[in-house]
């Protein structure tokens, strides 16, 4: 629901960044025991997270 109602508002950049946000919850209620998916679900989201800061820091520097 919060992805159609992010794209519907504010377009696919929204939605996406929903779905990414979402990705350790998802992890959290639906992983095995070993924790690999919520792990790797959290990496991802950090990494997406640096990339866009320092996209932001290099358009307010430019």
């Amino acid at each position: 629901m919060a992805l159609i109602a992010g794209y519907g508002l504010a377009g696919t950049g929204v939605a996406v960044a929903i779905g990414v946000l979402a990705l350790p919850a998802l992890a959290w209620a639906f992983d095995n025991d070993s924790g690999t998916f919520l792990i790797l679900a959290t990496l991802l989201v950090i990494t997406i997270g640096i990339m866009i800061l320092l996209i932001a820091l290099m358009a307010i520097t430019h």
